[in-house]
């Protein structure tokens, strides 16, 4: 068994979200993952298209060329600790005195059920904002993974018994549980007025891919970029729908709700160890922004929970692969003089899975036509990430 092979594992998803993201877009990101009642137009088909029609006289098209993420979570530093145990194997492959192969023992099973949840995502978008009939056009694409290093006992017993010779085979497992999905959407959104404000209606049909992981092999066979092989991978798709709503207030105020994924569909994964089932499943979401001045404060709250990969057998649940999550977030956004944006916020998961997520960036709009943003995300130890996009506006 070629330990070292756990490790590249672990960082090969370490390159890539904290979890269950929908999409990446920096702005939106930096200000705690709010947006369905504050993004700006390039950003609605992504998290409202209602809000396209939220725009100003001189606004007429823009392009989002384009928007990258990507994070981790990484609460008990399992990179550290896989890579330790991956040197401390190679050391004594060959064989070593009990005392050391009674601390290999211990390394190994300090990695149990221990878990990294990494995500990756790019988006790309062209929009023509109007208060009347408004559209655009994206791509998004976002990954969820979660690695997991499942160790047998036997292995523990194996190697506190061993008294000399070349170490014993090994039958603890490495396992990569995730899936991928692609939106190719066209959002469409009009206003009414209401004499009081605006109340603007969206749409979002959308084709929609979904690629499902389930890499179970023994760590002495793991290769990295195995979980991506077709035996590992099945691929599915569908038509979807997400609809939206925004009421603007001459006050400032902007109220939206956001319904994704209105159609639910099920994508089976291969069968390895055991087939599980990734759930694409309505994530209703309410949010509120108040613009006053160079300030812009916004805050979302999920009514439903994000359910993802589930099973018969209560696999997932013995390897503490839950991923259950409901966000509250709450951002701010600083604008001054129209070329330079400062934002933070944070996230707070409702069902307590994953910690809270801190966040902040900023954004230079020379001339208000070419836009940088970037984004970063710190959610405690080892656990982090970071969003960038380019984009133009006219």
């Amino acid at each position: 068994m070629d330990a070292k092979r756990i490790f590249f594992l672990v960082a090969s998803i370490a390159a890539v979200r904290s979890a269950n993201a929908q999409y990446f877009e920096a702005r939106n990101t930096a200000m705690g993952g709010t947006g369905t009642a504050s993004s700006r137009y390039l950003a609605a088909g992504f998290a409202n298209p209602a809000l396209l029609t939220h725009c100003g006289p001189s606004d007429d098209y823009g392009f989002l060329l384009p928007t990258v993420g990507a994070a981790v979570v990484d609460q008990t530093d399992l990179i550290k600790d896989v890579k330790d145990f991956a040197d401390q194997y190679d050391q004594l492959i060959a064989g070593g005195s009990p005392q050391d192969i009674q601390s290999l023992a211990a390394n190994l099973q300090n990695l149990a059920d221990r878990q990294l949840v990494g995500n990756m995502g790019a988006g790309l978008a062209f929009a023509m904002p109007a208060k009347g009939f408004a559209w655009s056009l994206h791509l998004n694409s976002y990954v969820n993974l979660r690695s997991v290093a499942q160790i047998d006992p036997a292995d523990i017993t194996a190697l506190n018994n061993y008294t000399s010779g070349p170490l014993p085979v090994l039958n603890s497992k490495a396992i990569v549980v995730g899936a991928g999905v692609t939106d190719l959407g066209l959002s469409i959104a009009h206003e009414f007025d209401l004499g009081f404000g605006g109340l603007s209606i969206g749409a979002t049909p959308k084709y929609q891919r979904v690629d499902t992981y389930n890499y179970v092999v023994a760590v002495d066979a793991f290769a990295t970029s195995d979980f991506r092989d077709s035996q590992y991978r099945n691929a599915d798709g569908n038509f979807n729908l997400d609809l939206g709503a925004s009421l603007y207030l001459p006050s400032g105020v902007t109220l939206g709700a956001m319904a994704r994924d209105l159609i639910a569909n099920d994508y089976s994964t291969v069968t390895t160890d055991e087939q599980f089932v990734y759930q694409i499943a309505p994530i209703v979401t309410i949010g509120a922004a108040w613009e006053v001045g160079m300030l812009t404060i916004s805050s979302d709250v999920d009514l439903t929970k994000q359910g993802r990969f589930t099973d018969q057998s209560a696999s997932l649940q013995a390897l503490h692969i839950v991923d259950d999550v409901q966000w509250l977030r709450a951002g701010a956004e600083l604008d001054i003089a129209l070329w330079l944006q400062l934002r933070g916020g944070i996230q707070y998961d409702l069902q307590n899975e994953l910690p809270n997520s801190y966040s902040g960036g900023l954004g230079l709009a020379p001339f208000d036509v070419f836009h940088v943003d970037i984004a970063f995300i710190y959610s405690g130890e080892n656990s982090y990430g970071a969003v960038a996009q380019f984009a133009f506006t006219f």
